[in-house]
């Protein structure tokens, strides 16, 4: 068996890793033999270790601790370099064996078995490359010379069925000594962990990026090196927002106006946009430091314009070709899934036989689909059914995005979209909602130009307006839309939020525009006023067109998480949509507290475990031992977002501490720019 050389260099890495495996021998109880087992296996490996080569160079640091009970041992080990591995660790008391599964960020798997022999711990097990190569692994661990705190790791490796060894790996873990167990104690609060099942009073305790213990019994402060006091406070898994727009993380990597809501990992790249390439832009953004975790999905919008450019037609064959290779090389890459953005260019050229073929190719990745609807006004039945039938041709899981009722038209209708999902779902496909808590939406103002007159761009709609057809065809079709669609029939509703070209309007409307210009305040005018603002540079705007009562119902739904679709932004940058400082805590205090459209415990749920799951996040978006250490402590009493649409740069209230990976990102209300976040991949993290 030739053992091919990515293969040996792999192994060798990964030898570096396996320390949590030693077992005493099986104590002779009747009882519970597995609980003094782990026990012993405990003190012998428990703690933080750094791992050496031979020579005394620097190979690496393992953190190991107890989770699930006494039985199961969990290991952590990084790199310098970046590679991270992590396994979990059982043990068979029939056999008086203990079971270990190693997997690793460059995706070897390793199943190994071992108990004692003649006072070292011995483990065995094969890899199997993609060629179906054979490569036996004997790992020996001892004590030297019976010092509990340095053990020799030799790893042998054998290519013709353990007649002849060669060592991968000979180094030496040297424990890390600590006057502390816990770097982090959590004490007295009620804890909501994510699961949507009540709180209960227990202390949470942090050792590095980990949560360790989840304990209904008291901790004691003395084993912290330091306590936060969450008297009267929930404590809660970090918020995961599914919808997250970070164009400006290369500029705000601290992510501050996200986190101080709570947020501790958002997923970029909705609505069909995306960074491109994706590696080089995370590898930018990791290098950076993050103040949150970050991930992206592949934006079809973005590889449609890539290959069609702003065309308003389907693709050749050798167009979807190249398509299909883009949105895998985006999965590749790290994608969680495929975006799409119908309601914009040129997402909105795109019909369901391309739609289907690229998401089929996101699928075959283990990825999952999240669209902004084609319409979400007058054609929103006809648009939900779309994404419906994406999902089941394309077999992979979908969310409606920022699900909404635009326009008072349509007022009421979440009742038959709320029916289709439920619908769906009982006929195989796998559809979630998300949505925001507010009554307007926030656009560009092209949203509300006809698609057609937007093909080839902004200069091919300036074009068709010097042909009077065409651009009295346009003007109607912008007219329509600002009575029956987001303009609300009001230019009042129509709230600018960036006008690059005149700041003044910034949080300004239509209607003021057009009195400030000495014009007559109609929906006519207000079209003409639409295309103005695209001669002038285009702006974009907050658009008052959804009923209360939609938003209530979207939101109780079993099936609905909460995302903010917001923007990273600082203090004072032009006058954004509050959503993007206030999301979160409004669904805290204003849905959950103050009109009980929810209970708190399902409010946390829809904000942490509902979305790590739909996006396929490990080990995130709970509060449990052995998971990372995203943490947020809110004052359930007065939490609540500050932010307005007339004065909207204003943090939060009650996001009192963030743990991001364990560290303290807000504490005591107060924003530290730790930058202790980390690019999650698909297929890595």
């Amino acid at each position: 068996m030739k053992v091919p050389r990515t293969l040996f260099l792999e192994v060798t890495v990964a030898a570096h890793v396996a320390a949590a495996v030693v077992a005493m021998p099986l104590a002779s109880q009747a009882g519970y033999p597995c609980s003094a087992a782990a026990n012993r296996h405990f003190d012998f490996w428990e703690g933080r270790w750094l791992v050496q080569t031979a020579n005394g160079a620097l190979a690496g640091h393992n953190t190991i601790s107890r989770i699930l009970g006494q039985c199961v041992v969990r290991e952590h080990y990084t790199t310098p370099s970046g590679y991270e591995g992590r396994s979990f660790n059982i043990y068979d008391a029939s056999r008086d064996v203990w079971h270990q599964t190693w997997v690793d960020n460059t995706g070897l798997l390793l199943l190994l078995e071992g108990a004692y022999e003649d006072g070292q711990m011995v483990m065995q097990g094969p890899t199997v490359d993609t060629a179906g190569a054979v490569t036996l692994n004997r790992i020996t661990w001892s004590r030297l010379g019976g010092d509990p705190d340095r053990v020799r790791q030799h790893w042998e490796v054998s290519t013709d069925d353990g007649s002849t060894w060669s060592t991968g790996f000979d180094g030496l873990y040297i424990r890390q000594q600590s006057g502390v167990d816990w770097d982090v104690l959590i004490k007295g609060g009620t804890v909501l962990n994510g699961s949507g099942q009540p709180g209960f009073s227990a202390d949470v305790a942090l050792r590095g990026d980990r949560i360790v213990e989840v304990s209904r019994t008291p901790l004691h402060a003395s084993r912290a090196a330091r306590v936060i006091d969450a008297t009267g406070k929930v404590v809660s898994p970090g918020f995961v927002d599914i919808h997250a727009h970070l164009d400006p993380l290369l500029r705000l990597p601290g992510a501050e106006s996200h986190v101080r809501q709570g947020v501790t990992t958002a997923l970029g790249g909705p609505d069909g946009s995306a960074p491109w390439p994706l590696d080089e832009y995370q590898a930018t953004a990791q290098s950076l430091g993050l103040g949150l975790n970050v991930g992206f999905m592949v934006g079809h919008n973005t590889v449609r314009r890539a290959v069609l450019g702003l065309e308003n037609r389907a693709p050749t064959g050798a167009e979807l070709e190249e398509m299909m290779e883009m949105i895998a090389l985006g999965m590749e890459q790290g994608a969680w899934g495929i975006s799409t953005g119908l309601k914009y260019l040129p997402g909105a050229f795109a019909e369901l036989p391309e739609l289907v073929a690229l998401s089929r190719v996101a699928a075959s990745k283990g990825g999952f689909y999240t669209s902004h609807l084609r319409e979400e006004g007058l054609g929103l039945i006809e648009s939900v059914q779309e994404a419906l039938e994406i999902g089941r041709q394309a077999g992979l899981p979908i969310v409606l995005t920022h699900h909404k009722v635009v326009g008072a038209p349509m007022w009421g209708a979440s009742s038959r979209t709320l029916a289709m999902v439920d619908s769906a779902r009982a006929a195989g496909t796998d559809v979630m909602m998300d949505q925001y808590p507010y009554t307007a939406s926030h656009s560009g103002i092209t949203i509300l130009i006809p698609a057609w007159a937007m093909a080839g761009g902004t200069d091919s709609l300036l074009a068709r307006m010097d042909d009077s057809v065409q651009a009295d065809s346009i003007l109607a079709g912008i007219e329509f839309n600002i009575v029956n669609d987001r303009g609300g029939n009001d230019l009042r509703r129509v709230q600018f939020s960036r006008v690059p070209w005149d700041a003044t309007l910034e949080g300004r409307t239509l209607h003021d525009w057009a009195v400030r210009d000495g014009l007559d305040p109609t929906p006519s005018t207000g079209a003409r006023l639409v295309i103005e603002a695209v001669r002038r540079g285009g702006a974009n705007a907050i658009y008052h067109a959804m009923s209360e009562e939609d938003v209530e119902a979207i939101m109780a739904h079993p099936q609905t998480m909460i995302a903010s679709d917001g923007r990273l932004v600082e203090l004072g940058d032009g006058h954004p949509h509050p959503r993007w400082y206030g999301t979160f805590p409004r669904v805290l205090g204003l849905y959950a507290r103050g009109r009980g459209v929810l209970t708190l415990a399902q409010a946390v749920r829809k904000m942490t475990a509902m979305p790590a799951e739909r996006i396929g996040l490990r080990e995130r978006g709970q509060i449990r031992a052995g998971w990372y250490g995203d943490v947020v402590v809110f004052d359930p009493e007065i939490v609540i977002d500050q932010a307005t649409f007339e004065e909207p740069h204003q943090y939060p209230l009650g996001i009192e501490w963030v743990l991001v990976n364990g560290q303290v990102t807000v504490e005591n209300g107060e924003f530290r720019d730790v930058r202790a976040g980390t690019v999650l991949k698909r297929g890595r993290n």
